[in-house]
C-alpha cells in the first residue's frame, strides 16, 4: 500500500466528532467556577496566614444557579416533567435562592477583608 491509500484508510476509520452535550457544558463551567473559588480561597489562606470563615452561603450559589439553568435546559429539551409551571418554579426558586445567598454572604466576606 502507498502513502495516500493508508491515509484514505485513515480517514475512513475515523469516528465524526461528538461534541459534549449543553446540560455536560453547564456542569463543567460550575466545576470551573468552583476551581477558580477554591484557588482564591486557598491563595488568600496561605498568604494572609487564616482562611475565611461563614462564606457557606457563598459557595453553594453557583450550584444553585447551575441547577436552575439545568431546568431550564430540560425544559428546552423537552425533558422536563411538569412543563412551563414546574420549570419556572425550580429554576426562580434557584435564582431567587442564589440571590439571598449572595445577600447573606457577601457582607461577610468584605467584613473579613476589609477588617
Amino acid at each position: 500500500m502507498d502513502k495516500k491509500e493508508l491515509q484514505n484508510e485513515a480517514q475512513e476509520q475515523k469516528q465524526p466528532i461528538q461534541y459534549a452535550s449543553p446540560m455536560k457544558r453547564l456542569w463543567a463551567w460550575v466545576g470551573v467556577v468552583y476551581m477558580v473559588i477554591l484557588t482564591l480561597l486557598n491563595v488568600y489562606g496561605l498568604a494572609h496566614g487564616y482562611f475565611l470563615t461563614g462564606i457557606g452561603p457563598l459557595m453553594v450559589t453557583p450550584a444553585l444557579v447551575g441547577l436552575g439553568c439545568a431546568a431550564i435546559l430540560r425544559f428546552r429539551e423537552g425533558k422536563g416533567r411538569g412543563g412551563l409551571p414546574a420549570c419556572i418554579l425550580v429554576s426562580g426558586g434557584c435564582f431567587a435562592l442564589s440571590v439571598w445567598n449572595l445577600i447573606r454572604g457577601i457582607p461577610v466576606l468584605f467584613a473579613q477583608l476589609v477588617g
